[in-house]
């Protein structure tokens, strides 16, 4: 068992060690609480316990906990829990050492759990209130299944953006966009790509070239960045309808430590001289999903050593924490035009964070592992809790879809302040399709990014699609051009393509041919881009 297992949220419950029989279990309880543990694979042991142990309670009173492994065969661990200063619990230090309890043979549904003792370390309290040190009791931990974002409160979607996302339209548009994108040189024909431009949906800038690798010079990433900035801007609509804050980006991206449900201080109404701490929903929701034996049995065993380690702390110090840092390095981002920036975000550290930020897919009438597969555009799969990050067809209506992309937004911003500087007047803001953009120029492509064929906005019912007698004609449109796809990719000839069409309506994960993108992490001059 490793670091990755045993680190998730636990219900703890402790008992007194007393033994006679009591016939009522709670004349033996000593404490009920959540455990957030945090295992590292160098051994060192963090998190928290607070309590109460209900996820998601509007207050929690927490003890941060240190500590390390012992021994990993059994995992035994052993931590200390110190009150946080300035609340109701400053004065608790209680020490654990516990170990995971052992699998059984024949065992359904089995939860993993660790089992111990604890101590109490000091008095804590005063007069007759006062808790002495040197208590003990038996505890049990047993691990919780990860909460989806959207079943947490003030954090999944409100419910009009919900069933607009959800719905057919809004998900074989973000399904086409994506996966012409990706299939057009590596499983499309000249054939196909006819019938796909006579269906209005022709790819005029794909993001691979027919040789392989990115174009950053085609202006493919201000596509990217555009469709998805109108995205937004169509969600915000909504909230400002409803009058609730529409979601916000994430202003840097959530660590390792992030416990699924934040807590933010603020001052205790009893007691001036101490703080509580509140449920804080616009910050909770973004700890990473772990991976699971579940999640990985959705892989191919050659996989699966690559997904648990994109999903580690590892890899968010080593490959996402720099990418961070050099996008919104303005002496980096003024060196780019749009388009390569919004082809570099997308190919690199936008499409990690899907990845990082999946959770196990789930047929979403049964509860049965798995995804959709590709091309199955079943009903069922247009239940809101259809909501996997994994997947186009379902990404976007995850909460955290929204606050990925309003990272990757942010982006955009800070490109244009580092031109500002660095270049004058050279990059020229305007209003395109109802949304904030720039004017065609020397670092911007095309005055006309693609988000949708031309004839959706002309139709007088704005963006991202239309409804009324519309609706219908832009959802033949999209089933024809996935039809034209489908019949590509399953040609026998197809079967042995580019790796890139293995998984046409996921997210693309950058591979070895990105080799500019190595020069570009290390600081040099890209040699395909122009600037």
């Amino acid at each position: 068992m490793d670091a990755d297992e045993v680190t998730g949220v636990y219900t703890y419950r402790s008992l007194l060690n007393r033994p006679d029989p009591v016939g009522d279990f709670n004349a033996i309880r000593f404490a009920e609480a959540e455990v957030h543990l945090l295992v590292r694979t160098d051994g060192t042991v963090g998190g928290t316990l607070a309590f109460p142990a209900e996820p998601g309670s509007p207050e929690q009173s927490f003890l941060d906990l240190s500590g390390r492994v012992v021994d990993w065969h059994p995992v035994r661990l052993r931590f200390t829990g110190q009150g946080r200063s300035d609340t109701d619990v400053f004065d608790f230090v209680y020490d654990y050492e516990g170990e995971v309890a052992p699998a059984m043979p024949g065992a359904v549904d089995q939860r993993l759990a660790l089992t111990g003792s604890v101590v109490r370390s000091q008095d804590h309290g005063s007069g007759g209130q006062t808790a002495k040190a040197g208590a003990t009791a038996s505890f049990v931990a047993v691990k919780r299944p990860f909460v989806e974002p959207r079943d947490m409160p003030g954090v999944g979607l409100i419910e009009p953006a919900r069933t607009m996302l959800a719905g057919r339209l809004h998900r074989l548009h973000h399904t086409v966009w994506h996966t012409l994108r990706n299939a057009w040189w590596s499983t499309l024909d000249q054939k196909d790509r006819d019938a796909v431009t006579q269906l209005n949906w022709g790819v005029e800038r794909p993001p691979l070239m027919q040789q392989g690798g990115l174009d950053l010079v085609g202006g493919a990433g201000e596509d990217f960045l555009f469709m998805h900035r109108r995205m937004i801007a169509m969600v915000r609509g909504v909230y400002a309808e409803a009058e609730v804050p529409a979601p916000t980006g994430w202003t840097t991206l959530p660590g390792p430590d992030t416990a699924q449900f934040a807590y933010t201080p603020r001052p205790d109404s009893a007691d001036a001289g101490r703080r509580v701490l509140a449920y804080d929903p616009a910050s909770s929701g973004s700890a990473v999903p772990p991976a699971t034996r579940e999640y990985l049995s959705l892989f191919d065993p050659a996989q699966r050593p690559g997904t648990v380690f994109l999903k580690s702390p590892q890899f968010f110090g080593s490959v996402m924490r720099p990418h961070e840092r050099i996008f919104r390095s303005p002496r980096y981002l003024a060196s780019l035009s749009l388009g390569a920036l919004g082809n570099l975000l997308e190919f690199t550290i936008h499409n990690q964070m899907h990845l990082r930020w999946a959770s196990v897919p789930r047929d979403p009438v049964t509860g049965a592992l798995g995804g959709r597969e590709d091309f199955d555009l079943d009903v069922k799969w247009d239940d809101p809790r259809n909501d996997w990050l994994g997947d186009f067809y379902s990404s976007h209506v995850n909460p955290v879809f929204w606050r990925l992309h309003g990272w990757v937004d942010d982006r955009i911003d800070d490109w244009f302040r580092a031109h500002e500087a660095a270049h004058p007047a050279a990059v020229r803001r305007r209003v395109h399709k109802g949304v904030d953009w720039f004017e065609q120029g020397d670092w911007v492509a095309t005055a006309t990014p693609f988000d949708q064929p031309d004839w959706w906005d002309h139709g007088g019912h704005g963006g991202h699609g239309g409804h009324g007698g519309d609706e219908e004609k832009q959802i033949a449109e999209m089933l024809a051009v996935l039809e034209v796809v489908q019949r590509a990719a399953t040609r026998p000839e197809s079967q042995t393509a580019d790796a890139a069409a293995a998984r046409l309506t996921g997210p693309v994960v950058p591979g070895p041919e990105l080799t500019s993108f190595a020069h570009w992490l290390a600081g040099a001059e890209l040699a395909d881009d122009p600037h």
